[in-house]
């Protein structure tokens, strides 16, 4: 039998089967437990006298789902191939249904062990609070395909299931037990002793299941289905923006499904999984899943040599006290540091609110959130500093006073300690030029605001060691940060590929291209908002300030915009200053004039952006109004990017084109369906592109050229990505 599962009889009569895979913190549904769960099942099917099952997982986790580097082979499959893997999971899970089986939920289960355990008969839960149950999948591109989507709904109703697949929430203990999924919440201690009770009595203690009048209005008529239907559509068109297919191919399952024959069901299921796991949309969501596990490997096994305990922040401005925030709710103890008494109250104001706004959304009690708070020591001398095993600088972009702050910092701190900078536009090697230790300085790059943007540049010089990019890894993660690690360079990564596409947005403007169109073709693309929305979020001043920076490093191709001296000359600093492209109230929310078109029923309304009149003037100086169409404008925007990528990846800022698309979609945004930079370059095909960036040079400048490695690759019909 398989190590990963073993099955142990009780004198009772009853058989514990138990999902244990070696040498994982957590088990997943691949080959060895599938074929292990299978030979234990045929064992099982074969006692004499057996009373039941009780299927147990790992002590903290029951099951992460299936093995996705299994589904990434699978997809390389055809749709059939898929369609009868499918088949196969579910009729072995179907055999767990025929034995009077129970499911203990300890910690996660998720994806295939959350229809794992649906296959059971009955489920428990343990009430430590570690339980989280869901079904991620649609996260990946497709749908739970092994009993999940047609069961769900038979167990919990329509609208809590189509909640649970279309969005990959999870479900605590409680909320599971409200909804009927587990049929008790039990102690640790006793959940073992308690399952074997209730296979043998059939008593579970379910909480009650009666649909009120609203449920059964909505989910047993006809009518009622329909107008779910309904809503759920739009629903899912107003949050995916009709991107993302897996939600929809959900909603059909489940609608369809919910009256049909188990056979038919089952069959329908499996169909839509087969055909949603080889689209494109799914392959890139697998790849960024893939880069995410990627990115957690520290560049040496070995254990971090600092462990972080006390952290250290020069500047209270927004960003250090944003980093402050995140690190004091983590349990980090923080010491804020900056030179000027208004500069560190008004920092200590902003992590207050953020703490406020943690409580007002109830995802922290008053007093939990107090206690952090306290954490936070703040301090105009460095001496309070003496104790911190790692500090963060988010002071002025200037070499001169960063060089200054570490000399105190080495001053004070006489322990071994790593230094790290928050900076994106200068070298970290030369800032630490002259210092105790070249190899415990780094860049630790968040992003704006710190406490929304998921991700986290690691940068190291050549100076920078292992251990000290782990400490930085290791302390990112754990406040809930994807990072990558590049190479030290002007802008880095995302800042680096982003800021030709924003410039690019304002020289089309100075063209006469309407604003309005060249931000509907970023949005219709699938970014999350237009450039001169994003300008205006990250402020003009800091657009203006990172795109010299980068003309300074890379030459006249990345020549400022004359529109942006402009700005500046305007003090136009965009949200943060109440008007930027936009105009803003005093409440900071953008203003919107709406527009009515129609009449009677048929009347809509349509909310429009207040453009700045004082940016429509300075841009009519340039240019007269014309007209671009969203595919000109799209390749503008986006082909400049896969020109720097390129860049990027042949000068060697990042060693690999998953960490560049990885960080390209949770640093700016770029459309998670399209996988990233370098592998949308792919599906558009390397030769075309390389072609439409030879035009675009010739006419629009040298910013567009393509460079070797990309030539090379379109020449040889390779592409960035291999998976």
């Amino acid at each position: 039998m398989s190590k990963a599962v073993s099955t142990k009889l009780l004198p009772s009569g009853v058989a514990v089967l138990t999902i244990d895979l070696p040498g994982k913190k957590l088990n997943v549904l691949g080959t060895e437990v599938m074929e292990g769960l299978g030979e234990a099942l045929t064992t099982l099917e074969g006692t004499n006298g057996l009373k039941g099952v009780i299927v147990v997982g790992k002590p903290d986790s029951f099951g992460a789902g299936a093995d996705v580097e299994e589904i990434k082979s699978l997809q390389r499959q055809t749709a059939y191939k898929i369609f009868e893997a499918t088949q196969a999971g579910k009729a072995l899970f179907a055999r767990f249904g025929k034995l009077n089986s129970i499911a203990v939920i300890s910690g996660t289960c998720l994806g295939g062990f959350t229809e794992l355990a649906l296959a059971c008969n009955y489920r428990v839960a343990t009430s430590d609070g570690k339980t989280q149950i869901g079904v991620p999948e649609v996260q990946l591109g497709f749908i739970p395909g092994w009993g999940g989507t047609t069961g769900l709904p038979k167990l919990i109703g329509l609208q809590n299931a189509f909640e649970m697949i279309s969005t990959g929430k999870n479900l605590d203990a409680i909320k599971a037990y409200k909804l009927g999924f587990v049929d008790e919440i039990v102690a640790p201690t006793l959940a073992l002793a308690r399952a074997e009770e209730i296979l043998l009595k059939k008593n579970p203690k379910r909480a009650s299941r009666k649909k009120g009048i609203k449920q059964w209005a909505l989910e047993d008529t006809k009518l009622g289905r329909k107008l779910f239907a309904y809503g759920a559509r739009n629903a899912v068109m107003a949050a995916t923006k009709g991107k993302y297919p897996a939600p929809l191919g959900a909603l059909d399952v489940v609608m369809k499904s919910y009256l049909l024959p188990a056979d038919k069901a089952a069959e329908l299921e499996s169909r839509t999984f087969a055909k949603l796991a080889v689209t494109d949309i799914s392959k890139s969501l697998v790849g960024l899943f893939f880069a995410q596990t990627e990115s957690k490997k520290a560049p040496s096994s070995a254990k971090p040599s600092i462990d972080v305990k006390t952290v250290g922040i020069v500047g209270a401005g927004v960003m250090g006290a944003g980093i402050a925030q995140a690190a004091a709710f983590k349990g980090y103890a923080v010491v804020l540091k900056d030179i000027d008494q208004g500069a560190l109250d008004k920092g200590m104001e902003v992590i207050k609110d953020l703490f406020n706004d943690l409580v007002k959304k109830r995802k922290l009690d008053r007093s939990t959130a107090n206690l952090m708070m306290a954490n936070i020591k703040p301090t105009l001398v460095y001496t309070d500093m003496a104790e911190c095993d790692l500090v963060i600088e988010a002071v002025v972009e200037s070499m001169k006073v960063k060089r200054i702050v570490r000399a105190e910092l080495e001053k004070a701190i006489a322990k071994d300690f790593v230094f790290a900078s928050n900076t994106s536009s200068l070298l970290i090697k030369q800032m630490g030029e002259g210092a105790r230790d070249e190899t415990r300085m780094v860049g630790i790059h968040f992003f704006n605001p710190v406490h929304k943007m998921p991700l986290v540049e690691i940068v190291r010089s050549s100076s920078t060691s292992d251990d000290t990019v782990a400490v930085a890894q290791s302390f990112s993660m754990k406040l809930g940060k994807t990072t990558v690690v590049a190479n030290d360079a002007p802008s880095i990564v995302v800042n680096r590929i982003l800021v030709p596409m924003m410039r690019e947005a304002f020289v089309l403007a100075m063209e006469g291209v309407s604003m309005e169109d060249i931000e509907k073709a970023a949005r219709d693309f699938g970014m999350p908002m237009g450039p001169f929305t994003l300008c205006d979020e990250v402020g003009l001043d800091i657009a203006a300030h990172v795109t010299r920076s980068l003309h300074g490093s890379l030459g006249d191709r990345m020549t400022p915009p004359a529109v942006l001296g402009d700005f500046e000359k305007s003090k136009l600093l965009g949200k943060k200053g109440g008007k930027g492209i936009f105009l803003y109230g005093e409440d900071g929310e953008r203003k919107f004039d709406i527009q009515t078109s129609g009449w009677g029923p048929f009347k809509k309304k349509k909310k429009l952006p207040v453009y700045n009149p004082e940016v429509l003037e300075m841009l009519s100086k340039y240019s007269k109004p014309t007209k671009k169409s969203a595919d000109e404008i799209q390749d503008r925007l986006f082909l400049i990017m896969v020109a720097e990528a390129a860049r990027v990846l042949e000068e060697g800022v990042i060693d690999s084109t998953s960490q560049l698309d990885l960080a390209m979609v949770f640093g700016c945004g770029f459309p998670p369906f399209k996988g990233g930079v370098l592998r949308f370059a792919d599906s558009e095909g390397l030769p075309a592109v390389v072609q439409k960036l030879d035009y675009l040079s010739r006419v629009r400048g040298d910013n567009y050229k393509p460079c070797k490695l990309l030539v090379e690759k379109a020449a040889s019909g390779s592409n960035f990505r291999q998976d």
